[in-house]
């Protein structure tokens, strides 16, 4: 459990999600050629594979035997595809093709055998059944009923078995459906080159379409009132092709309003949801009509750094849905065996499943900057596709003020001006981290954040 001694370690900031105004961004796959895509991709990435490799064989000292024998399974695989790699590229210039081919070819089956034997007979979906709730953790809305689905990333698949589902199910109260594929331990260099298609492509998997599937069955379902997604790394990428193949499918609100969507070191650049998430009624209430996004991130994560941080901090000309809460921490807060798992991010985030114990008990400030860069970005570019939509010759300013004073003067479906946004900031000043926040509210256990709760002086 984190102390108060270790509060200080950390910092929480907090970057909004975008709001109307995000009908002024395109998908960046709309907007380049795929080419320019994979060449800016694959110098991204290129510069952050080392610190990536590193992450992902890194074991902790509670490592056990059964997770030490697939990590180094991964690492043999990768080995072997490195040399095989090396082999196309360089020997084959020297050595005639005929030759060199039988080679290659054991190389390749010996590939897939292993991949085949040892991974593909971990593929199945696996449930962490829910651990007895204490007598004492009573809950007043005990018959809401939600699906939660887990999608692993780059990580030992055994220790997600052993030790974060049966955790996340005693946090959250419910039943844990994991789904790891064997394509994302196909070796470390064929796992980035995925990774790469998955970014720029917005390819299916066999894991996105058979989670398309049990999610859209959930959703569908009456007699589930909610249905959430945690994803770790790159598992955001099967949860972005996810959300935008249920926005098409499902008509906006009732169902398609019950899912959240919670991830953890993202390593998507981009996440796209349909314009306008809030529709309001006649009474004054609202109601989202999309999937609720959440993001939360390590700022030293090297899959965050090349994914959800990259994304909402520098291609602030695509678009990535929902808000990200940042963690700083100081160069002694995480051990040294830290891989920027799963389980890491619950260390500092839940801690026992206490919200108010770890960094989201620290009051969380607002990256006001980055919030309004973000939503500036997306008024240029809802002014300039009202232009081009309604081939208005009225001359418009193209400064700050101008475009909020047009913004409120044209009578189409127009962003939000910068100035609901530093009213939002404003209201969100001096919250603590848990305080209005999905992820804490979704926690069923002895610790659970009523939806609307204010900080009432609870350490």
């Amino acid at each position: 459990m984190a102390t108060s001694t270790n509060k200080p370690q950390y910092a929480l900031s907090r970057t909004l999600a975008l709001t109307d105004a995000a009908s002024g961004t395109t998908p960046l796959s709309h907007m380049l050629p795929t080419v320019s895509l994979l060449k800016a991709d694959i110098r991204l990435l290129a510069a952050a594979v080392p610190r990536i490799f590193v992450a992902v064989i890194k074991g902790s000292p509670q490592t056990s035997w059964a997770e030490w024998r697939e990590t180094v399974f991964y690492l043999v695989v990768s080995l072997i595809e490195l040399q095989l790699f090396v082999s196309l590229c360089l020997l084959w210039l020297v050595v005639p093709g005929v030759a060199l081919l039988p080679w290659l070819g054991v190389q390749v089956a010996l590939v897939w055998w292993i991949i085949l034997r040892w991974v593909n007979s971990q593929s199945r979906p696996f449930v962490s059944p829910t651990d007895r709730l204490p007598s004492n953790d009573t809950i007043d809305d005990e018959l809401e009923r939600c699906d939660w689905f887990v999608v692993g990333g780059l990580v030992n698949n055994a220790q997600m078995r052993r030790t974060v589902l049966p955790r996340l199910a005693r946090i959250f109260g419910d039943d844990m459906h994991i789904y790891v594929f064997p394509h994302y331990r196909l070796g470390f260099p064929l796992d980035v080159v995925i990774m790469l298609l998955q970014r720029n492509l917005h390819m299916p998997t066999a894991r996105s379409v058979a989670l398309y599937s049990a999610i859209r069955a959930s959703i569908l379902n009456p007699k589930i009132d909610g249905v959430r997604v945690i994803a770790h790394n790159t598992g955001a990428l099967d949860v972005s092709w996810l959300l935008s193949s249920l926005c098409a499918d499902l008509p906006a609100g009732g169902r398609l309003s019950k899912l959240q969507v919670f991830t953890f070191g993202a390593a998507s650049v981009e996440m796209t949801l349909p314009l306008g998430k809030i529709h309001s009624h006649d009474d004054g209430s609202s109601k989202f009509l999309y999937p609720d996004v959440t993001h939360f991130a390590f700022a030293d994560d090297p899959m965050a750094k090349v994914g959800v941080l990259y994304g909402i901090r520098q291609r602030l000309e695509g678009r990535l849905v929902g808000s990200l809460y940042t963690v700083q921490t100081a160069a002694a807060a995480l051990p040294r065996a830290c891989q920027f798992t799963l389980g890491d991010y619950l260390d500092v985030l839940l801690p026992d499943g206490n919200p108010r114990a770890g960094v989201l008990g620290q009051a969380c400030k607002i990256d006001r900057e980055l919030s309004e860069m973000r939503e500036l970005a997306a008024l240029v570019k809802s002014v300039t596709n009202e232009r081009l939509r309604t081939r208005d010759v009225k001359r418009r300013s193209w400064t700050i003020l101008g475009m909020v004073a047009d913004d409120q003067n044209h009578d189409t479906a127009s962003p939000f001006s910068l100035t609901d946004i530093s009213r939002t900031i404003k209201s969100l000043d001096g919250l603590k981290g848990y305080e209005d926040n999905p992820l804490a509210e979704a926690i069923r256990n002895k610790y659970r954040i009523r939806p609307g709760e204010r900080n009432m002086g609870t350490k």
